[in-house]
C-alpha cells in the first residue's frame, strides 16, 4: 500500500517535470518565431524602397477664421463658401493622392514628403488622422511663418522609415529683403532616413505673379538663402547628403535653380516637356526635388533615385479648355472639386546593394 502511494507520487512529480518542460519549450519557440518575425520585419524595412515626395496643396486652409493671417477668403461666409463639407472633400481629395504616393515603391507608405500652401498643424492633423492614412501614423515637422496669406511648408514623414533629429525655419526677410512684405520661410531638417543621415530643405519660393524683374530677384534670394543654409552646414559636415524639395516657381534650367549647385533628377523630365503645372497651354516644372551629388559619386545606404511627376485619371482635368491640366480646387471663387493645380513630384530610392539602378 505504502509502494504504491509512492509510486503514484514519483508519477506525478514525473507528470510535473514534463509538464514544465513542454512549457518551456513552448516559450522558446516563441521566442524564436518572435525573433525570426522581428528580424524578417526588420530586413524588408532595411532593403525596402523609399518614396520621397513633394506636393503643393493649393490653399489647404481650416474654416476658422485664424486672426494672425488673411484667410478670410476660406471662410464659410467669403465669396468661395468654404464651407465644412467642402474642406472634408479637399481633405479627402489630397489623403487619396498621398496613399497614393505611398502605393509607390514597395507599397509601404511615403518615407517623406514635404508639403506647401498648408495653413497650419490642424489641417495637417486632419489628413494624416484621415482613414486612408492614419495606419502609418505619420507625423509632421512644421512652423508658422509670417506669411500674410498663413500658408506655410511643413514636412511629413512616416517614423519607422525617417527620424528627425534636428529641425529649423529659416526667414528670408533681411535688411533688403521682404521688408514691405513676408514670404514663406525655408524648413531645415535633419535626421536619419533608414541609415542614412540626410539633411532636407522644404520650399515654397516667391512667385512669378505679376512677372516682374524684383519677382524674379527675390527667387534669386531664395536660392541664395538655400545656398548659404547648405554652405553653413558644410563647414560642419563637409560630406552632408542633401534631399532639396519644393515649389520653386522657376524651372530646373533656370538660373536660381542653378545656383544650388544641386544634382536635378526632373531635368530630363522638363527637357521631354513634362510638367507639374499648366500656365497658358504651356507646361512648367516648378516642383522638383535635387540632391547632392555624392548621393551618386559616394557610397550611401540609400542611391538610385528616380524621378516622377505623379498623377492618375482622376487628377487630371479632362473636359474643356483646361483638359490634360491638374484638376484644381478652386477657378477663382469657384469650387471644382479637385486635387490641386500642381501635380506632386516623387523620388524612389532604394537601397545601396546591387549598383542597378530602378528601371
Amino acid at each position: 500500500m505504502v509502494k504504491k502511494v509512492i509510486n503514484n507520487g514519483k508519477k506525478n512529480v514525473e507528470i510535473i517535470r514534463q509538464t514544465e518542460k513542454k512549457i518551456i519549450l513552448k516559450k522558446k519557440m516563441r521566442l524564436i518565431i518572435f525573433l525570426y518575425l522581428a528580424t524578417c520585419c526588420f530586413q524588408i524595412q532595411l532593403f525596402a524602397t523609399q518614396v520621397v515626395a513633394f506636393y503643393n496643396c493649393e490653399n489647404f486652409y481650416d474654416t476658422t477664421n485664424q486672426i494672425i493671417v488673411n484667410d478670410e477668403e476660406f471662410l464659410p461666409n467669403s465669396a468661395k463658401g468654404y464651407s465644412a463639407s467642402r474642406y472634408a472633400q479637399k481633405t479627402g481629395q489630397l489623403s487619396k493622392v498621398l496613399f497614393g504616393l505611398g502605393q509607390l515603391g514597395n507599397k509601404e507608405g511615403l518615407a517623406l514628403l514635404g508639403v506647401a500652401e498648408i495653413e497650419n498643424q490642424y489641417v495637417l492633423e486632419k489628413v494624416i488622422q484621415s482613414n486612408a492614412l492614419k495606419k502609418y501614423q505619420y507625423k509632421y515637422i512644421h512652423f508658422n511663418s509670417m506669411d500674410p496669406r498663413g500658408i506655410d511648408v511643413a514636412l511629413i514623414y512616416q517614423p519607422r522609415f525617417f527620424s528627425p533629429y534636428q529641425y529649423k525655419s529659416y526667414s528670408l526677410k533681411d535688411a533688403n529683403h521682404f521688408q514691405d512684405y513676408a514670404t514663406r520661410d525655408i524648413l531645415l531638417v535633419k535626421g536619419q532616413l533608414q541609415q542614412q543621415w540626410v539633411y532636407v530643405l522644404v520650399n515654397h519660393w516667391p512667385s512669378r505673379r505679376g512677372g516682374s524683374n524684383l519677382a524674379k530677384k527675390n527667387r534669386i534670394w531664395a536660392a541664395t538663402t538655400c545656398k548659404r543654409i547648405m554652405d553653413s552646414i558644410h563647414l560642419v559636415d563637409p560630406n552632408a547628403y542633401w534631399i532639396v524639395m519644393g515649389d520653386f516657381n522657376d524651372n530646373p534650367t533656370n538660373k536660381s535653380l542653378r545656383t544650388l549647385g544641386l544634382d536635378n533628377p526632373f531635368l530630363p523630365l522638363y527637357k521631354q516637356g513634362q510638367g507639374s503645372l499648366a500656365f497658358r497651354d504651356s507646361w512648367n516644372l516648378f516642383d522638383q526635388i535635387l540632391v547632392s551629388r555624392n548621393w551618386a559619386t559616394a557610397k550611401p545606404t540609400l542611391t538610385n533615385y528616380k524621378s516622377i511627376i505623379y498623377k492618375t485619371t482622376d487628377m487630371v482635368e479632362n473636359q474643356g479648355k483646361y483638359a490634360g491640366y491638374p484638376k484644381r480646387t478652386w477657378n477663382g471663387d469657384q469650387f471644382r472639386g479637385g486635387y490641386s493645380d500642381h501635380f506632386p513630384v516623387a523620388l524612389i530610392f532604394k537601397p545601396n546593394l546591387t549598383g542597378n539602378p530602378l528601371k
